[in-house]
């Protein structure tokens, strides 16, 4: 009997998903945004694959490296009304992950709409933290980062909620890669000792 080349030459490189019962995943993210825009990131991280290409890791290796005076902008929200998630789109073989977040920040003002502005027609990395402290990004390199839809909203009479709605959305070959190199940001640098 003849030996399947492809067989020899493509192992899987599934992994396995255990989950003790009773660890609790705690939803949500925290209330801190940082955006930039893709034209200000003149390096990006990368995500191992194999000599294939499939990626072999979630994790990112390496930092972004930001123009000379460049920084990550930061977007406060409201974390209860946040939404953050990834599926799986396209088809075999070329199916990517679409990752999306809705986050909206309580500024309706001049500061607000000067900002979205900018937002609007531009391409960005997004980084949120998750509840258990750990980094990830929305918008890659290989897509050219995550698209933005902004939505204002003054609200109705004296009940309404007002607030500006950032809406992104990414291709990426990795559900929301995780993230554990500095962020700079305008008020120092987080993970800086990474």
């Amino acid at each position: 009997i003849m030996a399947d080349p492809v067989k020899n030459t493509c192992f899987g490189t599934l992994k396995s998903l255990p989950w003790c019962q009773g660890t609790p995943v705690t939803p949500g993210i925290k209330k801190r945004a940082y955006v930039i825009t893709t034209s200000e990131i003149v390096g990006y991280p990368n995500l191992p694959v194999d000599e294939l290409g499939r990626p072999t890791s979630s994790i990112y290796e390496g930092k972004f490296t930001l123009a000379e005076g460049a920084k990550f902008k930061v977007y406060d929200h409201l974390p209860n009304k946040a939404e953050f998630k990834g599926e799986s789109q396209g088809e075999e073989p070329s199916k990517t992950f679409k990752v999306t977040a809705s986050l909206v920040c309580p500024g309706i003002d001049e500061d607000s709409a000067a900002a979205t502005a900018t937002l609007n027609s531009s391409h960005v990395i997004a980084i949120v933290e998750d509840m258990k402290g750990k980094y990830r990004v929305i918008g890659c390199e290989m897509y050219d980062g995550a698209t933005v839809t902004v939505t204002r909203d003054n609200g109705q009479g004296a009940t309404g909620t007002a607030g500006t709605t950032l809406a992104f959305e990414a291709s990426d070959i990795v559900d929301a890669p995780f993230y554990t190199g500095p962020i700079e940001t305008e008020d120092g640098t987080i993970n800086e000792t990474v």
